[in-house]
């Protein structure tokens, strides 16, 4: 969404001038969540049957000591545009927009049991060597389904080191040469 995006930009650069760049990002990050973990709350925000002065003053009631005042102040001129739906997108822009002005990836880490420190922090240098990042963050997903090995994922890639993986592509193989001969 194109105004998701461009609110995210004028917010991230208000928070720049006020020096609150990071308060402002770990609280959006902490709205996001949130807002994504609460049903009601989502379906409050979309609710075309609840007026918007209503939905500001339940939002500020609900986050406003915990929550910078530009986050707040952002929230309230949405609401009085009518426009407060949009706020988990906007949210949503706002983490993707500071982790692209910090070049900052995002990688999912998905392995049959947990790995060590010292393999984390191997594969977190391998990221940044191949992606030329200075900072990773490492989402973990333990999946006891794998067998064993792993699978990693970046922005629009993945690479699949898993065992369940490997023998479904011998078990292709197999059944290709059976059914050549």
């Amino acid at each position: 969404m194109i105004a998701a995006h461009r609110y995210a930009q004028a917010i991230l650069d208000l928070a720049q001038q006020i020096n609150a760049v990071e308060q402002v990002y770990n609280n959006a990050k902490e709205l996001h969540h949130i807002i994504k973990s609460s049903r009601e709350l989502l379906n409050f925000l979309k609710s075309p049957l609840i007026k918007s002065d209503k939905k500001e003053k339940v939002i500020r009631q609900l986050f406003e000591k915990n929550i910078h005042s530009l986050l707040i102040q952002f929230i309230s001129i949405l609401c009085k545009r009518r426009r407060e739906y949009i706020l988990p997108e906007v949210l949503n822009a706002l983490i993707y927009e500071y982790k692209k002005r910090n070049n900052i990836i995002t990688a999912q880490l998905i392995t049959a049991f947990q790995f060590d420190e010292a393999l984390k922090k191997s594969i977190i240098e391998k990221i940044q060597q191949i992606k030329k990042s200075s900072k990773i963050e490492l989402q973990e997903t333990i999946n006891e389904n794998l067998i064993g090995g792993f699978i990693l994922k970046t922005d629009n890639e993945q690479i699949d080191a898993s065992i369940k993986t490997q023998l479904q592509h011998l078990y292709q193989k197999f059944i290709q040469t059976n059914a050549l001969n």
